[in-house]
């Protein structure tokens, strides 16, 4: 009895077998007329099917597979081992699911050189197609984790603070290339932004030229003299949002610090819109009336965010703005302390010897110290994004600020003690 193929939806495997089939019919059909099949094999083989093109040997094969077979006989077959594990041990297999999990950040190399460690493969045993097939199988590869098809540590679920400042969600986006028209280069640029859970409010974002941990704290800075203190936290595991000062900052100011888990970004999916929004609504504007400096782009991103996006009634605020729901419920918001105490937190700290000159090296530039510390190893506490404050400490003691060294000021000060006149 015939075998008949039973029709399904269009794929490529019944498109191939489609085209091979025509093949077959016009070599059929040239026997039928007295052409020898090795002639007309040839003959078919100069034309193209589907797009295919086949050879003479391939087209005999098929003949010959057409007249035991029918149209059946032209598919591709299946594997007879297909879903099953092959050339990789069943505990390999799981050790390699597990480490996954535990590590869903590692690439496939280092997965495999742990297992290699560990005695569950072996080198020149295995190929890393058919590791990226079982994690593929699994849901554990990495197009799979990032768009959220496997949950690591359980179900999320949409949510929303009934309050401002109880959460701030913090991450950072790439901003527009800008042409520098004083030296004819380009300047790379980094948003940094903090939005409130419950208003959609943008509690502070500005752009900066590195992704930086220093330019996320004066970020933060900024976004906590404005608007209150955050009773959380809730960032990415950036480098930016990992730092010991971070933490520093935030346990001094009584803020949880959360950092998401690896491949769950819709677990921010409040910022993520918002940054949606950034890129299809102000850096279009930008194409029409573009900035060539920092300073330009913060003031017109600044603008917008508050007369466009905090003033627009947003879908899931039941019609609000979110500078209305910001301000209708935050009415016994967290503040923090003085400003000038509020500064002093969030300056960086390290430590350097003074030099003989008594000067330190810092910021890829020297600044001058009392000269008593020559030789001492004081702590500087600095901003490091406008400068505008740089201390000298000497352990727990506050000895006065520092000040840029001015080599040129300081050879019409000098005295015979430095060098002899008749050197110059």
């Amino acid at each position: 009895m015939k075998t008949l193929c039973a029709p399904s939806d269009e794929s490529p495997q019944q498109n191939r077998a489609l085209a091979r089939f025509a093949a077959v019919q016009a070599v059929l059909q040239a026997c039928q007329n007295g052409v020898p099949l090795t002639q007309a094999t040839h003959q078919v083989a100069q034309q193209s099917w589907d797009g295919r093109s086949f050879a003479a040997s391939t087209l005999e094969h098929w003949y010959y597979r057409y007249r035991h077979g029918r149209f059946a006989a032209l598919q591709t077959r299946p594997r007879s081992d297909r879903g099953r594990l092959r050339a990789l041990d069943p505990a390999a297999t799981e050790a390699l699911l597990a480490l996954r999990r535990e590590h869903p950040r590692l690439t496939l190399p280092a997965l495999a050189a742990e297992l290699v460690r560990r005695g569950l493969l072996q080198e020149g045993n295995y190929s890393e197609s058919t590791l990226h097939r079982r994690l593929r199988a699994a849901g554990l590869d990495r197009a799979s984790l990032k768009a959220g098809a496997v949950l690591l540590d359980g179900p999320t679920k949409a949510f929303e603070l009934p309050l401002p400042n109880l959460l701030w969600m913090a991450d950072c986006m790439y901003g527009p290339t800008l042409s520098l028209p004083q030296n004819h280069a380009t300047q790379r640029t980094f948003l940094f932004a903090l939005l409130d859970d419950c208003s959609r409010l943008c509690v502070h974002g500005q752009f900066y030229g590195q992704e930086r941990v220093e330019n996320f704290l004066d970020c933060l800075r900024q976004a906590l003299h404005s608007r209150g203190v955050p009773d959380k936290l809730y960032t990415d595991n950036g480098a930016a949002f990992r730092s010991q000062h971070l933490q520093i900052v935030c346990a001094n100011l009584g803020m949880r610090l959360l950092h998401t888990q690896p491949y769950h970004a819709w677990s921010k999916g409040k910022l993520e819109r918002f940054f949606l929004t950034v890129q299809t609504q102000f850096l279009a504007t930008l194409v029409f009336q573009p900035v060539h400096t920092l300073p330009e782009l913060n003031q017109r991103f600044w603008h917008w965010v508050e007369t466009d996006y905090h003033a627009r009634p947003h879908s899931s605020l039941a019609g609000q703005s979110p500078a209305e729901r910001f301000a209708q419920l935050g009415a016994h918001l967290r503040t923090g302390p003085p400003p000038h105490e509020l500064d002093r937190l969030f300056l960086m700290r390290l430590t350097r010897r003074v030099r003989k000159d008594a000067t330190i090296s810092l910021g890829a530039g020297l600044w001058e110290v009392p000269a008593h510390l020559r030789g001492q190893i004081i702590t500087v506490h600095f901003d490091p994004v406008a400068w505008t404050r740089v201390e000298i400490w000497l352990g727990d003691r506050y000895l006065g600020p520092a000040h840029r060294c001015n080599k040129q000021l300081n050879a019409q000060l000098r005295s015979s003690n430095d060098y002899h006149r008749d050197t110059l």
